[in-house]
């Protein structure tokens, strides 16, 4: 958590800035610069499919701390400066450090708390990485002119660095804890009803798992890949907002983590995990719906504008039913000597839905009709809520009921 927190306070300053400082900094024209970026989306999934085996053989303490060192080399690469070849490295390195981190940062935490403690203990990361996010992104905002390159430096050299002491705090702190190295034993460990064999085959083969992925990725392709160029896009164009206005929107978004992050997870501690799956898509429905009729005739001004803001508030209380999820999930259905890549291909599904998504946005806000893009990804939404119902038909009881450590006695 400590770890989490200073590495998000620096992820915070650059997170709305990567476009900005290819093309206004580095003289990336635009277009390649969107081609960098996607580019990098596809590195961190190869990475991420490399991972899983590396962290299964290994140990993924080890895989975390690559994965981080190799975040902290990409985003100093940028700082440093240099032509399109060297921003092109650097933005590859950096998803690829996190294509490995993010699967190992999951089944490492899975392997320090017990089965009852896991959602809650993913939730309230979630919570403290929005709080981090959310406060550096304040202060990147009285850092940053376009007229002063070197504050783009700093950012970054600052995320850079909050990012090694994420590293160094792994190293000191987590060596020797559960899941840090590979677990001999694990393989010969009896009492599991999966297939006992190694390979990517056997996590494909473990049907209640694969039907998880897929409404992963429907939440990504309908949910997280609308949320940030997408809807901003929408937002400024369609219903004529400020960007102001669209930077209060991500503020009342992570704001509703925060705050609600904990009351949440005690809410829902005995609820179905597929349930709380299907709320998440339907507050998701709930929030594009907002996002659409904020652009209607009858409201304008002031009116559309809390609108719009409060899509996003629900749009982050949606994310706070889906993080004690999206964690745990793989862990629990997980054998201990394939746990890696569980993870590995649970974290595969976002950048995937993140390469899906926004071409699809693309071609339906600049068409004719701009509004067909609110109708797909509500529709796409309320779908994944369906999903999420008939999952529960096909989950193993102790997958689907979060366990609750019962009272002494």
């Amino acid at each position: 958590m400590a770890g989490t927190l200073v590495s998000s306070l620096g992820g915070g300053l650059t997170l709305p800035f990567l476009l900005v400082y290819l093309h206004a900094v580095r003289q990336v024209p635009l277009a390649l610069a969107g081609v960098l970026v996607a580019a990098s989306a596809v590195a961190g999934m190869v990475a991420t499919a490399a991972g899983g085996p590396l962290g299964d053989r290994y140990g993924l303490g080890r895989m975390l701390v690559v994965g981080l060192v190799a975040q902290a080399l990409g985003t100093a690469l940028l700082a440093i400066g240099g032509g399109v070849l060297e921003a092109a490295v650097a933005v590859a390195v950096i998803a690829a450090g996190n294509g490995v981190a993010w699967p190992a940062l999951n089944g490492l935490i899975a392997g320090q708390v017990p089965l009852s403690e896991q959602p809650r203990a993913f939730a309230l990361r979630f919570g403290v990485m929005n709080a981090g996010l959310g406060i550096g992104g304040l202060a990147s905002g009285w850092i940053v002119s376009l007229d002063d390159p070197a504050s783009f430096q700093l950012i970054y050299g600052i995320d850079a660095t909050t990012t090694a002491i994420f590293a160094a705090i792994v190293v000191l702190g987590m060596r020797g804890t559960p899941g840090y190295l590979p677990d001999p034993a694990a393989r010969r460990r009896p009492g599991s009803d999966r297939p006992r064999g190694g390979g990517y085959r056997a996590v494909l083969a473990d049907r209640p798992f694969t039907a998880y992925l897929a409404l992963a990725l429907l939440l990504g392709v309908f949910g997280y890949a609308q949320l940030d160029g997408p809807w901003a896009a929408f937002a400024t164009l369609v219903g004529h907002a400020t960007p102001r206005i669209v930077g209060i929107g991500f503020a009342a978004n992570t704001a509703a983590i925060v705050v609600s992050q904990l009351a949440v997870v005690r809410l829902t501690r005995r609820w179905r995990r597929t349930r709380l799956l299907a709320l998440t898509a339907t507050l998701w429905a709930a929030a594009w719906t907002a996002t659409g009729l904020a652009t209607l005739p009858a409201l304008h001004g002031l009116a559309a504008d809390v609108v719009l803001v409060a899509a996003l508030g629900v749009f982050g209380l949606g994310e706070t039913f889906l993080s004690p999820v999206s964690g745990a999930m793989p862990n629990v259905l997980a054998p201990p000597h394939l746990r890696a890549r569980y993870n590995a291909l649970a974290s595969t599904t976002w950048p995937l839905g993140g390469l899906i998504g926004p071409p699809i946005a693309g071609v339906l806000l600049g068409g004719p009709a701009p509004l067909s893009w609110v109708v797909l990804i509500v529709a796409g939404t309320a779908l994944a809520g369906v999903g999420a119902l008939g999952l529960s038909r096909i989950l193993p009881a102790r997958a689907d009921r979060a366990p609750v450590e019962e009272p002494a006695g």
